[in-house]
């Protein structure tokens, strides 16, 4: 009678536990599509102060570096490419709002999505960092070509296409095709407005954004205003998704490990598991690190946590929270966030499918025996990053502002 009445209690706890997680779950998404119109607001009454400077930027010829610099230093910043894409999403499509052209937005956009993949890399360098400490030489030695992969993995994709974009613009001419599409064919632009007009607006923008749009600008002024929604609600963008990220994880987290060791006997099982695990917590950064124990303590290796960590890859690009980021922006968001799957799509059929695939692995084991040969080479990578990923973003951001 008491093994029953202690087991009911344990599911009474159970139950309660998980009912409390979901309510924070949906508060925390509640809060996140807050924010998206939020940063819409703000950017838009900033892009109406600042809009010859702006597009002075952005329809520039240095239109493509500029966006690249500041999707790298957001992102790098903020450690959420999610949050960075998700804002670039709903900011470009204000400023077409505002009467910005979207092939102009397009081209300045794409830029910032490349620089926002290979922001987030910085997270890794910094976990390469922290494990040199708490670990053995050889466990270091093991561990760093497998924490650095998905460096190597982003930076090739992101040198090689970027250099494409900018010399052909071969992924602004795609994506602008399909807007052409999702708009002529699929006539998708009714569906965005009913969407907005019935969901967002009546729950979101009339009751919560709007008042305080007009509270903010009556003691601040249109820049001011604009300026501190932008980074009012960019902070909501992070925090939500931080909460959204942490609760999903700990719904998934009973049985993780054996679900990742058995991943990783087959490549496609590796992938897929990358991919589902990235998609349910949306977070690459949370997907990618359980990996680490995985190769620190021989379980896995680079060769087969490489397929693991490209799914992650992909899965970020098209978790839910990105897909509404998508929706939200209208035709620009869907536009831009084709680019976005696109990028990613061509990343894993070139570094994953095609015979091309050994190279982030050559890659990855040479740059982790050079980290490894020196004492001093961990604090180099860190000097270096810090000098790719922050300093030089802001002295471009700077000079072509």
């Amino acid at each position: 009678m008491g093994i029953n009445n202690n087991l009911r209690s344990y599911k009474e706890k159970l139950f309660s536990k998980r009912f409390q997680l979901l309510i924070v779950l949906f508060l925390s998404i509640f809060f996140f599509i807050t924010s998206l119109e939020g940063v819409k607001s703000g950017f838009k009454l900033i892009f109406a102060e600042w809009q010859q400077s702006i597009l002075g930027m952005i329809q520039g010829n240095t239109a493509a570096i500029s966006g690249l610099a500041l999707g790298m230093l957001s992102t790098a910043l903020v450690q959420s490419s999610s949050a960075v894409v998700a804002a670039t999403m709903v900011s470009m499509s204000g400023m077409v709002t505002a009467g910005l052209s979207l092939e102009a937005a397009v081209k300045f956009g794409v830029p910032m999505v490349l620089g926002a993949n290979i922001g987030t890399t910085v997270t890794n360098t910094i976990v390469a960092f922290g494990i040199e400490r708490a670990m053995t030489m050889k466990e270091f030695k093991d561990t760093i070509p497998g924490v650095i992969v998905d460096d190597v993995y982003e930076g090739l994709t992101i040198s090689l296409f970027f250099l494409l974009e900018l010399s052909f613009g071969l992924i602004s001419r795609i994506v602008i095709r399909l807007g052409t599409f999702y708009t002529e064919v699929l006539k998708m632009e009714r569906f965005f407005s009913t969407f907005e007009d019935t969901i967002i607006d009546v729950i979101i923008k009339t009751p919560i954004i709007d008042p305080m749009k007009s509270i903010t600008t009556r003691f601040l002024g249109n820049l001011g205003g604009g300026l501190f929604m932008f980074v009012f609600w960019f902070i909501v963008i992070i925090l939500s998704m931080n909460r959204i990220t942490k609760g999903l994880e700990k719904l998934i987290e009973t049985g993780w490990e054996e679900r990742v060791r058995a991943a990783f006997d087959k490549p496609a099982r590796g992938f897929l598991t990358g991919f589902t695990i990235t998609f349910i917590v949306g977070s690459s950064s949370i997907g990618s690190s359980l990996v680490i124990p995985f190769l620190a303590t021989n379980v896995v290796n680079l060769k087969t946590a490489y397929p693991y960590l490209v799914g992650c890859n992909l899965a970020t690009a098209v978790d839910l929270s990105q897909i509404y980021g998508y929706i939200a922006g209208g035709t620009v968001g869907m536009v831009l966030g084709s680019a976005h799957v696109l990028l990613n799509l061509m990343a894993l059929t070139l570094w994953f499918i095609s015979p091309l695939r050994f190279v982030p692995i050559k890659v990855s084991e040479y740059l982790g025996k050079k980290i490894t040969e020196n004492e001093n080479a961990v604090y180099s990578l860190i000097i270096w990053v810090l000098a790719i990923f922050f300093v030089v973003p802001i002295i471009i951001i700077y000079f072509l502002r």
